[in-house]
């Protein structure tokens, strides 16, 4: 038998605008300060344009033995596609797991940010 091209599971496309809400909501639970809002929010979805919302199609040329049944061709088959389906399941669950780490990471830049330009500002006396 020929060999097979498996191709990667379709993508199913990321909301940005949903993700942004979320962004949000989760900010807005967390602090009501605006400014830490928006540039959080502006942030993360910088983050997640860059990183989280671009596709990759791997392909495998699966040389299939001669001497395969079409039966045991198409299970060989399915057993891969599982894999296959794993596999994104699992870098999916680790880019949600990258997305929040991130978030909350960029909460805590910005109130360093934000608490170093309060130690900095002319007539500012550290008690």
């Amino acid at each position: 038998m020929a060999a097979k091209i498996i191709p990667f599971p379709q993508k199913s496309e990321i909301n940005l605008t949903e993700i942004e809400r979320l962004f949000r909501q989760w900010l807005s639970e967390i602090s009501g300060n605006p400014d830490l809002i928006e540039h959080v929010t502006a942030r993360m979805m910088a983050f997640v344009d860059k990183y989280a919302n671009k596709w990759f199609e791997p392909t495998f040329n699966l040389a299939v033995p001669p001497h395969f049944s079409q039966e045991e061709a198409k299970a060989l088959l399915v057993s891969i596609e599982r894999g296959v389906d794993n596999t994104a399941n699992q870098v999916h669950e680790m880019i949600n797991r990258i997305i929040v780490e991130r978030f909350f990471l960029e909460i805590e830049i910005y109130e360093s940010l934000n608490s170093e330009e309060k130690h900095h500002w002319p007539g500012f006396k550290n008690s």
